[in-house]
């Protein structure tokens, strides 16, 4: 069994109506040894709000990097420019994992 510790990569742009979803199946999963990284793509929603609710709970580790809007690209960009562990895998927002997954 791997021991790296891998961050989760989401992008996101205004996906505060589903984003949820995603943090509740990562909270589930069975091996914690990750970190959440989201970047946000400038959104004008209440993505912000709920990601700062989610670092609150503490239930997972969770970095939340915010930009003005640039594209998915342009965030994904940034999210390999600041990702600090050995390995990643892309998440997205309107997405869940089966509580193995990680």
């Amino acid at each position: 069994m791997n021991k790296e510790k891998i961050t989760i990569l989401t992008t996101t742009f205004n996906r505060g109506y589903i984003i949820e979803n995603l943090y509740r199946s990562l909270c589930r999963q069975t091996n914690k040894n990750f970190s959440w990284l989201i970047v946000d793509d400038g959104s004008t929603d209440n993505t912000e709000v709920l990601v700062q609710n989610f670092i609150k709970e503490d239930r997972i580790e969770i970095e939340y990097f915010y930009q003005n809007n640039g594209g998915k690209m342009r965030a994904h960009n940034k999210g390999v420019d600041i990702i600090k562990t050995p390995l990643f895998m892309c998440v997205d927002s309107d997405d869940y994992l089966s509580h193995n997954a990680v």
